[in-house]
């Protein structure tokens, strides 16, 4: 898993090395950008702007960061689960898209920001403190 979403990462133009990091550290990396990328899409949209580079990068990341890792024979329901919630937001950055809707896009967010709270909660502290990336970002 670690492989995957490393590669996942660093095929979409970020910059740090990545190697060094676990699994769940990836994971946090991969939200920290989708939700970067979903604010800036979502600026552009109230300024009226199309914003699609950002929301490409989003879908990408979603795509190839964590629906690609998800493992529904070892993570069972919860892989269900969160690979729902991620077909989810794929649709709706999409509609968001169309509908030029800030709103939309803010509901997505919404929604990954908890999964997000929850992935940097499980990451051991000792772990956080090696990286400053893993400062409060959440808004």
């Amino acid at each position: 898993m670690i492989k995957k979403v490393a590669r996942a990462y660093s095929n979409i133009a970020t910059e740090g090395s990545v190697g060094s990091y676990n699994s769940g550290q990836l994971i946090v990396l991969v939200y920290e950008r989708i939700l970067d990328h979903l604010r800036v899409g979502k600026a552009a949209l109230e300024k009226g702007d199309y914003a699609i580079e950002s929301f490409t990068k989003a879908n990408d990341l979603i795509q190839q960061g964590l629906l690609a890792c998800l493992d529904e024979r070892s993570g069972g329901e919860i892989a269900l689960n969160l690979g729902a919630i991620y077909e989810w937001c794929l649709r709706e950055i999409i509609r968001g898209r169309i509908d030029r809707s800030p709103q939309v896009i803010n509901d997505v967010i919404d929604v990954l920001t908890p999964l997000y709270e929850a992935w940097i909660a499980l990451i051991p502290e000792e772990l956080k403190q090696q990286n400053s990336s893993f400062e409060a970002l959440v808004d």
